[in-house]
């Protein structure tokens, strides 16, 4: 378990860590010299039969961005408090940034008892129960310490033990992240980072992504809890010897996070509430600090409805950033307004990258849908509306792929093309596709059917598409030349057609039909006049036009594909040894084989061709 203290300057956080473990976290020269914490303080130790690590944070205001960085959801708070000073700004912020963080279990230390009477005691608990109600420290207990006696010492030692007992479990299926809040360089083993797992895990020996890079390091070794160790899990404090980084390529801010979840953004939508002391509403374009566990950078807000944020209230709000951040969707993130120096508030990230278009229904409807803690209920709740691509969900929600695709069928959603749609919307999108279709088929009964396009009418683009791959690939419907039809209708073939077709079955029924001069001769039709009729024949199957004055039966050229497969057997083939073995005329052989090039059923090399596809290709549109 990770304990995270929290508390104004000067009420003994760094003491309360050294009485528990012997540790004194503060090792900058500056901190001990002006006996300030400044930076992040970690320490370790055996507390009757647990491994407990400790993170002490800075309790001054200007450091409070140091203080943010220290602090990660699935740690323990404890809240020190002096009993001397009582209850003080950085008190209150301090618990503020621990809720928004999404801390969940904690403990309150009344230190520094020695120097009161038992009256101040009573008085300030009177007001320590004020500060945490409402808050996820509101039932937990207040214990009171000396590190100058050490009394109560022991009893926070015998809480801390119990409380490392129930350690919340990671996200199944999460991949793993780890914040990075120090990096330096080990003589004779290279660079290594610490930092908080924030999800998954990892063992010695894989591969993991430098985020703000294109860089792939691999893990060397690994420390959690200031112990050597094999692997580490989602709330470990972590230290990992990294293989294939330079020190001047790794700093505090960045991540170390599974390769194909790495995607940074500095566009993104969050759900946030603005703390009910901030002392002005908060107007749209308002800049603000955005912090994202050990990583920072200037942003604004900008507001998807209302025109300002009044304290107290919540909203999903956009957050455009200099700097892209490694948001996944619930991740927390904490606003601070750096003028006032005050935290402004804070909340979850629910959709990692914001579209153009911010402000319509349909994304209204997506964001309020988003469940930060529950994965699959989004799943189904996004699958209902639209196709919800299932590699861009896996990484956004920081799940591998496999995990996505479980959560999808565990749900019965269809996967259609590495998208999942739900049955509800299938069927509402099949049906305005067969209903449209019906239409125009009894309308336009000589028509192949209607474009991708032209079925607009039935539902977005993206779905759309995705039901028509699945109509078409379970036989509902056929796809001919960018046509869809119902596979129950059939063209009817207009008269002037039958009729042409009729006088010029028995001509073209050949290996080697005769030209369209010659069946202009034996109609004695105009050859401009021939030639325009001629090209309705393919357009409703009766044909194929193998050249400008060529038609064939496709019976017949499927003849001559089965010939040129058969060649082809036996190696590539010449023009002359397809001419003789089809006994066709060079001319009309020629015109055979270049449409057979064109349609991918053969390839030529040189003087020579192989068969390359299936003899469908020759007479398909």
């Amino acid at each position: 378990m990770i304990v995270a203290l929290a508390g104004h300057v000067d009420h003994g956080k760094t003491s309360i860590v050294r009485a528990l473990t012997g540790v004194d976290t503060d090792r900058l020269a500056e901190e001990k010299r002006r006996g300030l914490t400044i930076d992040l303080g970690f320490a370790y130790a055996d507390i009757k039969g647990r491994r407990i690590g400790f993170v002490d944070v800075p309790g001054h205001h200007r450091f409070v961005h140091n203080m943010v960085a220290g602090i990660a959801g699935r740690q323990y708070a404890l809240l020190v408090i002096a009993a001397d000073d009582g209850v003080m700004p950085q008190s209150r912020e301090h618990l503020q940034i621990l809720q928004l963080l999404g801390l969940t279990a904690g403990v309150i230390v009344l230190n520094k008892i020695d120097r009161v009477e038992t009256a101040r005691r009573a008085e300030v608990r009177r007001d320590i129960h004020a500060l945490t109600a409402d808050s996820f420290l509101q039932d937990a207990p207040t214990l009171e310490v000396s590190c100058t006696t050490n009394d109560g010492i022991e009893a926070l030692r015998q809480h801390l033990s119990q409380a490392s007992v129930a350690v919340r479990a990671d996200q199944p299926g999460a991949a793993f992240r780890l914040a990075i809040d120090r990096a330096f360089n080990v003589r004779g083993s290279g660079v290594v980072v610490t930092g908080t797992v924030v999800s998954g895990s990892v063992a010695v020996g894989e591969r993991l992504a430098l985020d703000s890079s294109d860089k792939i390091v691999r893990v060397r070794g690994l420390h959690v809890q200031d112990a050597e160790a094999d692997s580490a899990q989602s709330g470990d404090r972590a230290a990992i010897n990294l293989a294939g980084a330079n020190i001047d390529e790794v700093a505090r801010g960045q991540w170390l996070i599974h390769p194909q979840m790495a995607a940074a953004s500095n566009r993104f939508a969050a759900s946030i509430t603005v703390v009910e002391d901030f002392p002005r509403p908060l107007k749209h374009n308002a800049p603000l600090h955005v912090y994202h566990a050990t990583s920072h950078s200037q942003g604004r807000m900008l507001l998807i409805d209302g025109a300002a944020l009044t304290p107290g209230a919540a909203a999903v709000v956009d957050l455009a950033t200099q700097r892209p951040l490694q948001v996944k969707v619930g991740d927390r993130i904490v606003l601070r307004d750096h003028d006032l120096e005050r935290t402004v508030g804070g909340g979850r990230i629910v959709e990692v990258e914001a579209p153009a278009r911010r402000r319509t229904e349909a994304r209204r409807d997506q964001l309020d849908s988003v469940q930060p803690d529950d994965p699959l209920a989004t799943l189904v709740a996004s699958a209902k509306r639209q196709p919800v691509h299932v590699p861009t969900f896996a990484t956004n929600w920081n799940l591998t792929p496999e995990s996505v695709q479980a959560l999808a069928t565990e749900s019965n959603l269809q996967l259609v093309n590495e998208h999942t749609l739900h049955a509800d919307l299938i069927a509402e999108t099949a049906d305005a596709i067969h209903r449209q279709l019906e239409a125009h088929h009894q309308q336009h009964p000589h028509s192949p059917g209607l474009t991708n396009r032209q079925l607009q009418e039935s539902g977005t683009e993206a779905t759309r598409q995705a039901v028509l791959a699945l109509l078409t690939s379970d036989g509902t419907l056929r796809h001919d030349k960018g046509h869809y039809a119902l596979a129950s209708h059939h063209i009817a073939v207009p008269d002037d057609v039958t009729r042409l077709f009729a006088a010029l079955e028995s001509a073209l029924d050949s290996t080697q039909p005769p030209s369209l001069g010659d069946l202009g001769k034996r109609l004695q039709q105009p050859l401009a006049k021939l030639e325009r009729e001629m090209r309705a024949l393919p357009a409703f199957g009766l044909a194929v036009r193998v050249s400008d004055n060529r038609y064939y039966l496709p019976k017949r050229l499927l003849e001559l594909a089965a010939v040129a497969t058969d060649l082809s057997a036996n190696g590539a083939f010449t023009v002359r040894q397809f001419r003789d073995a089809s006994g066709v005329g060079r001319n009309v052989v020629i015109d055979v084989l270049e449409h057979f090039d064109a349609k991918g059923f053969t390839r030529r090399h040189g003087d020579t061709r192989r068969v390359v596809g299936e003899p469908d290709l020759v007479i398909a549109s």
